[in-house]
């Protein structure tokens, strides 16, 4: 159970990072490449579902009293 956590959270972390990339430079993974259309809408949902923890990371940030915008 703990390896499936830790993958979880492995998983989620990285769609965060692909998130902010995709935030500050416009780049993203070229998902139509895969050729398979159910693979395809899962990778996306994964996607979309990393920009859910980015955007709630940032507003989360943006109005704590812990962070500062330097």
């Amino acid at each position: 159970m703990g390896r499936v956590i830790h993958y979880a959270v492995d998983l989620t972390l990285f769609a965060g990072f692909m998130a902010g990339v995709k935030k500050n430079t416009g780049l993203a993974p070229n998902v139509r490449l895969i050729g398979e259309p159910n693979v395809e809408y899962y990778i996306l949902k994964y996607l979309d579902f990393g920009d859910y923890i980015y955007d709630s990371t940032v507003d989360f940030m943006r109005t704590s009293r812990f962070c500062v915008k330097n």
